[in-house]
């Protein structure tokens, strides 16, 4: 009927049937979209029409279509996919289904994601382009699509709204926020993972100048007499033990790893004084948080005073006032000894030598125990108790100190938390919470400040490609023109394959493994122009563009 008013409304949950939601069972749940209407209306004219709005998007999961006579057949509503990377540059398939349902979930994420700029979210009254989300998932973007050009103007806006200071901001292009320097130093490490990957040195030199500008920036916020640096407030975000991991610890971490990046930089563009005096800085600043954070005795991770762990176990949102107090070690200082303390430092190539041996075995320890989460419950051994920042480098911290058994149990375990759970309660995404919803507790009092679209835990799909397939990048070499194939095959035997692609510069490489009786088999293809270093038990080799079958206990 001409005039006639159709009402489209987007969520990504229903209610579910539970006494809390008594009157509600099936409705859309939209308190998570907060301010954000995500109403379209519609006048219908004359005749057929299709009904599409053009000056929007939503990211949903359900429409509710109000205001028609009928129902519309199921078949005459569909949905279209918006991305500005709506073709996928890998693939990642492996024996466990539940694995291959959490891929799919990154990959959707990464499209629902980055439309125009890398959103937070798709749907609630944010879609800003937080810098610590993306921050921890480039690495995971460049690898599963062709993120260059994206990634190119993504670090214009960051540049253009870097401050008079130096700071790069929180939110791009809207600048300002509320991260401090674990999301202002995506200035440096997106554009450093979009280098390595595309060997865009265009790109490197455009946003070296800003480089320069945020490490002198975040020198006037390092307190001369402790040391530490002041540019926060936010820490490990969401991680289940976020009281027990000192912010600041994470700060200086990152600040360190800033310094190694614009060092390379530097080095890479012909800057060789600059370079110098960032390489000196970074070991400066890599001895100088050993001294503060980690136990001469134990080579365990502490909490740089007796104030700063108790201010941190009182942060609001995050951290309950109910906690037992961290055992306090001769030196003074209270013991930090959590997953994301060992495997941010190992991954960023912080620490060296005895440090470095200890923190993985110490991490190892931290995966295989149960840990209590900051409501100070006990969780299960190999739960991943990380948060935004850390969930990023655990597995990869783990697999580059000869812990890969511990990175494939964290994978694949189901119990909460881990990346599996969510996908064994319905996800399709990749959620803001690791208990975003439960079968058993619904949304679990996080109605409002909850999404079901945010790609940060996701970043564990750089870990797929690059250790489980064995894609390896190698700096002297970027863009993946001469790399490492050095695939990680499952210690537990519980996946028994694995199989994908990365599509480079030069073509797609393939590499799958395949668990046999007598041992694996495996099968490589390498694009023209391109050389790959393989490494596998007892083979180390050159080997240039073609196919190769490799048995183990063969020839090659």
């Amino acid at each position: 009927v001409r005039g006639q008013k159709v009402i489209f409304r987007f969520a990504e949950m229903l209610y579910p049937d539970s006494p809390e939601y008594e009157n509600l069972k099936g409705m859309l749940m939209i308190e998570n979209l907060r301010a954000a209407i995500v109403t379209d209306q519609f006048l219908l004219r004359d005749g057929e029409q299709v009904l599409e709005p053009h000056f929007t998007f939503h990211g949903y999961r359900y429409i509710e279509i109000s205001g028609l006579d009928e129902a519309l057949p199921l078949a005459d509503v569909k949905g279209i996919a918006l991305s500005s990377v709506p073709v996928l540059a890998a693939d990642y398939k492996t024996s466990n289904p539940e694995v291959n349902k959490l891929w799919e979930n990154v990959t959707w994420s990464l499209r629902d994601n980055f439309i125009s700029i890398p959103t937070d979210c798709p749907q609630r009254n944010e879609r800003m382009g937080w810098s610590g989300d993306f921050s921890v998932f480039s690495r995971s973007a460049v690898y599963m699509a062709d993120s260059a050009s994206f990634i190119r103007r993504h670090m214009m806006a960051v540049r253009d709204t870097q401050t008079d200071a130096g700071r790069f901001p929180d939110i791009a292009p809207v600048g300002n926020g509320f991260g401090g320097v674990l999301w202002g130093s995506v200035g440096l490490t997106a554009a450093w993972e979009s280098f390595l990957q595309y060997n865009d040195e265009d790109m490197l030199r455009a946003e070296y100048p800003a480089m320069v500008r945020y490490m002198d920036y975040l020198d006037t916020r390092v307190n001369a007499e402790t040391g530490l640096i002041d540019e926060g407030p936010l820490g490990d975000w969401l991680g289940p033990e976020y009281s027990l991991n000192e912010p600041a610890f994470l700060w200086m971490a990152y600040h360190a790893y800033d310094l190694s990046i614009v060092s390379k930089a530097a080095e890479i563009l012909g800057y060789m004084e600059d370079a110098k005096k960032f390489a000196e800085k970074y070991e400066a600043k890599k001895q100088e948080f050993c001294q503060i954070f980690i136990d001469p005795d134990t080579h365990r991770t502490v909490f740089s005073s007796e104030q700063a762990m108790m201010a941190n176990r009182h942060a609001p949102m995050m951290a309950p006032t109910a906690l037992s107090v961290p055992k306090k070690l001769a030196g003074g200082k209270y013991l930090m000894d959590t997953q994301t303390s060992y495997a941010v430092p190992l991954a960023l190539g912080i620490l060296d030598g005895a440090y470095k041996e200890d923190a993985a075995r110490c991490l190892a320890e931290a995966v295989e125990r149960e840990n209590y989460d900051n409501d100070n419950v006990k969780r299960p051994a190999y739960s991943l108790m990380t948060g935004f920042i850390g969930t990023a480098w655990i597995a990869p911290a783990l697999s580059m100190n000869d812990k890969v058994t511990h990175a494939y149990r964290l994978l694949q375990n189901g119990e909460y938390p881990s990346w599996i759970y969510p996908v064994r309660q319905g996800a399709t995404t990749i959620w803001e919470r690791l208990n975003s919803y439960t079968l058993e507790n619904g949304f679990g009092g996080n109605n409002g400040m909850n999404s079901f679209n945010h790609y940060s835990f996701g970043a564990v799909a750089a870990w797929m490609c690059m250790h489980s397939l064995g894609i390896m990048r190698e700096e002297a070499h970027p863009g993946l023109n001469e790399f490492t194939l050095c695939p990680e095959t499952d210690p537990t035997g519980q996946m028994t394959s694995a199989e994908g692609f990365v599509e480079t510069v030069n073509g797609k490489v393939v590499s799958s493994w395949k668990k046999t009786d007598t041992g694996y088999e495996y099968h490589f293809e390498i694009p023209a122009n391109t050389t790959a270093n393989l490494v596998l038990p007892g083979i180390r080799k050159t080997l240039g563009s073609g196919i190769y079958e490799i048995r183990e206990g063969e020839p090659t």
